[in-house]
């Protein structure tokens, strides 16, 4: 399908009008003037897709600081590794992602990552960032959530760093309350093919 180009300035047109508008913070109270020739519908439709819902407001539940324990496994039959650290989460954009800074150790030495969440309105999928000070390679994967955002299953793949081979995985979270939720990381075992959990993280609240 052929795009004219004068369709394609005024679909941009509306998207730079949604943008201003978003980050002005002015999306509920003032409309944004009309580019000339935009269609109502359109900006309609973009407005609506550029609002925080109720996936979001779940998102914002986790904002502050927790206390985490964590424990991880490089195979199915290998001893687990325990280790603590502090999450500290605050919304961004409009309470529109979730910004999340962790600092820890992993495998006897400091670590620091950080993670940006949020829900695409339009692919109706939640959203994840993760880059960290151990790897130059960023994860990002996409997921999906029950009705009341209590349980959230990623699932994507990433580089095995002993044999440069992609790996798949699945990730889940599960909410238990304001103050207490867990991320649960399973893979597959290369010798067996069978999946295991190879992470798990709790997060309290910090009192």
């Amino acid at each position: 399908m052929r795009i004219s180009k004068k369709h394609l300035a005024l679909s941009l047109a509306g998207i730079m009008a949604v943008g201003v508008l978003v980050r002005s913070g002015r999306s509920e109270d003032k409309a944004p003037a009309m580019p000339a020739g935009m269609d109502p519908a359109m900006m309609e439709a973009m407005m609506k897709a550029a609002q925080p819902g109720p996936q979001h407001a779940a998102l914002k539940k986790l904002a502050g600081t927790f206390d985490a324990t964590v424990s991880m496994k490089m195979t199915p039959d290998a001893p687990e590794m325990t280790s603590k650290g502090t999450l500290v989460s605050q919304m961004i954009y409009g309470d529109r992602y979730l910004k999340s800074d962790y600092t820890g150790d992993m495998m006897g030495q400091a670590f620091k990552g950080m993670s940006i969440v949020g829900y695409d309105n339009m692919a109706k999928k939640y959203v994840s960032f993760w880059m960290d000070d151990m790897s130059t390679g960023p994860m990002m994967v996409q997921g999906t959530g029950d009705d009341a955002a209590k349980t959230v299953t990623y699932s994507g793949e990433m580089l095995c760093p002993a044999n440069g081979q992609m790996m798949a995985f699945r990730e889940v979270i599960k909410i238990d309350d304001s103050d207490h939720y867990s991320v649960e990381m399973f893979q597959k075992d290369p010798a067996s093919g069978k999946e295991f959990r190879g992470m798990e993280i709790k997060y309290s609240r910090a009192k």
